[in-house]
Parts: structure tokens; sequence; C-alpha cells
């Protein structure tokens, strides 16, 4: 598997594992230093990253749907990509509501050990917020 195609795969994979509340796995999907900022918060390191963010999910089903990322490789080990996202949830009467739309803001590190790609930093700006700006914002053409 390519780099591209690699990185699309952990991108699709953070929605997918976190919706089936697969926590262990989708830890995995983090370098064990990682950085999750999203409501002006900051979480640090995989374990803290997966209690606190895989926490906030709800106990109804729900559905995080993301775009076609913009992925730019920067090396052989450094990627930075800006996905935009929609999560859906479910309500107490079994209809589907929006819960939240935005962008997440990821930098990318492929490891040496395993050759795997992880998140490194992962920065979720909802709609109406600014961009950080020590936030890379989307590239341009």
């Amino acid at each position: 598997m390519n780099d591209l195609e690699a990185i699309r795969r952990l991108i699709a994979l953070y929605g997918q594992l976190l919706d089936s509340k697969r926590l262990d796995d989708w830890g995995e999907l983090f370098v064990e230093d990682a950085v999750f900022r999203v409501w002006d918060r900051t979480y640090k390191g995989r374990a803290e990253i997966q209690r606190e963010i895989g926490g906030m999910q709800p106990e109804r089903p729900g559905k995080h749907v993301i775009l076609q990322p913009v992925i730019d490789l920067d090396d052989k080990r450094h990627a930075r990509a800006w996905t935009d996202l929609t999560a859906f949830s479910t309500e107490e009467d079994n209809s589907i509501s929006i819960a939240t739309i935005g962008r997440y803001h990821d930098r990318l590190e492929r490891s040496d050990k395993d050759e795997r790609w992880r998140f490194r930093q992962r920065v979720l700006v909802m709609e109406g917020e600014e961009v950080p700006g020590d936030v890379d914002p989307s590239p341009p053409l």
C-alpha cells in the first residue's frame, strides 16, 4: 500500500473504530505522545486521548462521516492532512440529527518500528471557529 492510501485508511479507520467503540484499537491510531485538540481543550498522550475522547462518545449509535482528505506528504515519515467531518447522532425517538460539522487538521507520522502511519497531532476545528494560529490552515492549490 502506498503512503497516500495508508493515510486515507488511517483517517477512515478513525471514525469507524470510534463509532464501533473499539477504543483499544482506536487508540493505536495515535503515536504514544500524540496531541488532540477540540473545543478549546488539549489532550496529551495516547492514553489520555483514548480515555477522554473515547469517553465523549454517546451511548446511542452515532456516525462520523468524513469527506475525501487533502494530504500533503512532507517527507518519508511526516505528512499533513485536512479532512471535513460531519458527525450524526441518534435521538431518543431514533431520528438522526447532525451533531457537529468541522475539519480535522492533522499532522501524521510513520513509525520506523512498524511502518504504520499514525496521528501525531489532531486538531478538530468546528464550523464557525477560527483556525488556531499554530495550526496549518487548509493548503492552497
